[in-house]
């Protein structure tokens, strides 16, 4: 079911910071850079391998993201297991007992599609799983 790592998101105190940092010492540019003023946050995505990258910097500190940056500093946010058939598997994890948030998967502000597993129902670890490519 799980076939690679599809993403990685880190939150940051500043996306520019770390694009320079990236820049200047992997010689790394982005795929892109957003400002997502409705959900609170910029980011910046990056591709390394067949893995993509994103860090989030926090625009208000009302949001699951700008709680973390506070209360633990920047880091890890979340890592994103990449599936094939994320509806199903979706409604599978239901059938398994998997509380899940939503109806149904999401489609992320990059494109591609996005479940995830409430940890409560998974031992406290939170589980994403993606589907598809950034756009």
């Amino acid at each position: 079911m799980l076939n690679k790592v599809h993403h990685v998101t880190y939150v940051v105190e500043s996306v520019q910071q770390m694009a320079d940092y990236l820049d200047k010492n992997f010689g790394l540019k982005p795929l892109r850079s957003d400002e997502f003023t409705e959900r609170g946050f910029k980011s910046i995505l990056y591709r390394i391998g067949p893995t993509l990258v994103d860090f989030f910097e926090p625009t208000r500190d009302d949001t699951t993201m700008g709680r973390q940056l506070k209360e633990q500093g920047p880091g890890v946010m979340h890592v994103a297991w990449g599936v094939g058939g994320i509806d199903r598997v979706f409604q599978d994890l239901k059938r398994k007992g998997n509380q899940m948030r939503g109806q149904a998967p999401s489609t992320s502000p990059f494109g591609y599609k996005t479940a995830s597993i409430e940890p409560s129902s998974s031992h406290g670890v939170y589980f994403q799983l993606a589907e598809g490519e950034a756009s």
